[in-house]
C-alpha cells in the first residue's frame, strides 16, 4: 500500500499520526483520502482559492510531483508522499529602513 509522511508540523491536524496508508491511486485520490479523515488538512494543503498552496511541496520517492504529472501522478503500492512544509517569514531590508 502506498504511505504518506507526515511531519511533525502537521502532526497535530493528524492526531499525531506520523504517516497513513492510503488505497493505491494518485497523488491527488491519497490526498482526498487524507482530508477524509482528517479534514483540517485541507486547509493546510490548499488555498482558500481551492488552489495548491505555495507553502508546501510534495515529494513522491523523493521526487517532486510537479516534475511528473501533478496531482494526477501515479501513487502506488510501495509509494511514499512527504508532505514538506516550507519556511517562510523573516522582514524585507528596505522596508524594515
Amino acid at each position: 500500500m502506498p504511505t504518506i509522511k507526515i511531519p511533525s508540523y502537521f502532526q497535530p491536524f493528524t492526531d499525531w499520526k506520523t504517516e497513513l496508508t492510503v488505497k493505491p491511486g494518485t497523488v491527488g485520490s491519497a490526498l482526498e483520502e487524507l482530508f477524509g479523515l482528517f479534514p483540517e488538512m485541507r486547509s493546510h494543503i490548499y488555498t482558500h482559492w481551492g488552489i495548491l498552496s505555495a507553502n508546501v511541496l510534495f515529494y513522491l520517492n523523493q521526487e517532486e510531483i510537479f516534475t511528473r504529472q501533478g496531482l494526477d501522478t501515479p501513487f502506488l503500492d510501495g509509494d511514499k508522499l512527504i508532505l514538506v512544509p516550507t519556511a517562510s517569514g523573516g522582514n524585507d531590508l528596505a522596508t524594515a529602513l
